[in-house]
């Protein structure tokens, strides 16, 4: 609630605004109470609290996808220190790399999700030696900040990027399947035109591509995208699948294990891990792992283990208060 629009004010009300005890020692000159009244330096008074409030609605900075969203925002950009910052349930918070949060938060606050804050997913290895990437996190609480906040509501989602899914290798002939895309946009394996995209905002990954006709690449998800076939009938690779940006979403389906076992594994729906390659008839010749879904970690191929969901949360070692009515995947 805002502070009085007239009349007047009391240091209850402005601690009650600023989130703290009615009885809390405060003073005119906190940092807190001159950034609710926008009075920066010099003098203060209690009428300058008019009509102000802690609260600050985000807003949408422009449609992807016929998405509301904001992409890789940091919180003392909308609100002061002490201050509230609202999601609303029509937007979402992203990021598209795994280095950088969707939501940074800089400055003590507490942030009211109503909506949909998510990590960047993992891509599967870029090439055969190379490993999968971790899904990025949803939330970072930077080092050193106290007096967090998070309220996660009812119908709002916290979901970490999914980890990469291993790309597998068939040795016989060295041909591979690609794994699958982590959850949050993480492409498919390998990266060189035959992974599969990751999806745009609340729409599913790409598939992946096969040399010949057949249904051996991996199917991209709604969240994890699928691994491919690793087979020795068309003696090339098959891309593994992109994950996609729905909430929960449902994890690319694989394709079916047919010759030598060589079948890749599901990607993982909501926050379910990757499945591994080739679950049909046992281990694997070079189908690729799943990637994970929300939050999870991709599936393994005969080349070595998926990669690590990122966090829904990195709360770099500081202590923060987490309130869920909603839905987090990842680690908190």
């Amino acid at each position: 609630m805002a502070l009085p629009s007239s009349g007047q004010i009391t240091l209850n009300q402005v601690n009650v605004e600023l989130g703290l005890s009615g009885t809390a020692q405060i003073g005119l000159g906190d940092s807190a109470v001159r950034g609710l009244f926008g009075i920066a330096s010099g003098e203060i008074e209690m009428s300058d609290g008019y009509g102000k409030s802690s609260e600050t609605t985000l807003t949408s900075a422009g449609n992807v996808n016929g998405q509301a969203q904001r992409q890789q925002i940091t919180v003392s950009d909308f609100i002061s220190s002490g201050g509230t910052l609202v999601i609303p349930s029509t937007i979402w918070v992203w990021s598209d790399s795994t280095s950088t949060p969707a939501l940074t938060i800089d400055v003590p606050c507490t942030i009211r999700n109503e909506g949909k804050i998510i990590g960047k997913g993992g891509t599967s290895a870029a090439s055969l030696g190379s490993a999968p990437q971790a899904g990025g996190p949803a939330i970072k609480i930077n080092s050193g900040v106290s007096s967090v906040t998070i309220q996660n509501q009812s119908g709002a989602y916290i979901a970490g990027g999914g980890g990469g899914g291993r790309t597998g290798r068939r040795s016989a002939n060295g041909v591979y399947g690609g794994g699958g895309g982590g959850a949050g946009g993480g492409a498919g394996g390998p990266q060189n035109g035959w992974g599969g995209a990751g999806g745009a905002l609340n729409a599913t990954g790409a598939n992946g591509f096969a040399y010949v006709g057949g249904d051996w690449f991996g199917r991209g998800g709604g969240s994890g995208g699928a691994g491919a076939f690793g087979n020795h009938y068309n003696q090339n690779n098959n891309g593994g699948g992109g994950g996609g940006r729905i909430l929960p979403g449902t994890g690319g389906v694989r394709w079916q294990q047919g010759y030598d076992g060589a079948g890749g594994g599901s990607g993982g729906s909501a926050g379910a891990a990757g499945q591994k390659a080739g679950t049909d008839s046992g281990w694997v010749v070079g189908g690729g792992g799943g990637g994970g879904g929300w939050g999870a970690a991709g599936g393994l191929s005969n080349t070595g283990a998926g990669a690590a969901g990122g966090k829904a949360v990195d709360d770099s070692g500081v202590t923060y208060t987490l309130s869920n009515s909603g839905t987090i995947y990842g680690g908190t």
